[in-house]
């Protein structure tokens, strides 16, 4: 009986699954693994594969489970989402990728008006002239007070304009030579995105990063969200390429398993 109800859950959701939220869409991921091959087994993904390690977590969550135990949790579950048998129509597919990417729609409707574009990038010199100047406060002065500085690859953030200013002394005191030099930008009324590649003397640990004490070079890509009643930037978030090549390159040990050759 719990077979056929877990073989009609499973088509119930491969006909709804992209009306599905992915916290949702994860919780059923982690039942059906548990239910269909037993307790998870292999290390846990690094942070810098997030997709992977999420869906780790959420078999690994639920072992220890019988396959009887997690096929009930994975019924129950699809009961509960009160899911149609007969697949959705594209109008209903349509309105719901709608709602999933409100948020980034809300940000491309944005109008460009010119007068703020100008505010923008004014802003952006007057924060990138005082980074090169090592001026603290007149980074700080650029930012709201509740921004915050994202380093989603090791998902590391720095909260409120206290967490920025710890950023930076990790940084410069890290790098106390850096030098950012650009090779891209854009600026819109969502805000700024720069790459920028970068050269420095790795004096001391960084995040993930051991101290080499020597001369390094990688490229960086960083968005800083405008916050147009503010007339600030939200903070920054920023991607680094610390890939295999870069740690062998400098003779340091990569902090996560899968980076090794």
């Amino acid at each position: 009986m719990i077979e056929e109800e877990f073989i009609a859950a499973c088509k119930k959701i491969e006909k709804n699954h992209k009306a599905l939220d992915n916290a949702t869409v994860i919780k059923i991921y982690g039942y059906y693994k548990q239910a269909t091959e037993g307790d998870v087994v292999g290390s846990r993904p690094s942070i810098l594969k997030l997709r992977a390690r999420t869906k780790y977590d959420a078999w690994a969550g639920v072992s220890g489970m019988t396959s009887t135990e997690a096929k009930s949790a994975y019924i129950d579950l699809v009961n509960n989402l009160k899911l149609r048998d007969e697949e959705i129509s594209c109008e209903e597919r349509e309105a719901a990728l709608e709602d999933k990417h409100s948020v980034a729609k809300e940000m491309l409707n944005k109008e460009l008006d010119l007068e703020e574009y100008e505010e923008i990038k004014k802003l952006w010199k007057a924060h990138s002239i005082a980074e090169d100047n090592r001026d603290i406060e007149g980074l700080l002065a650029t930012l709201t007070e509740d921004c915050r500085y994202e380093i989603p690859q090791i998902g590391k953030t720095y909260y409120n304009k206290e967490g920025a200013t710890q950023f930076y002394y990790d940084l410069l005191g890290a790098f106390p030579d850096i030098d950012f030099r650009l090779t891209q930008i854009y600026i819109g009324p969502q805000g700024v995105v720069e790459e920028a590649k970068v050269k420095a003397t790795h004096a001391k640990d960084w995040l993930v990063l051991p101290a080499s004490g020597e001369k390094v070079e990688f490229e960086t890509a960083i968005f800083f969200p405008w916050d147009s009643k503010a007339k600030r930037f939200k903070g920054e978030r920023v991607y680094f390429n610390f890939d295999r090549k870069f740690y062998k390159k400098y003779g340091m040990e990569p902090p996560f398993p899968e980076l090794k050759e």
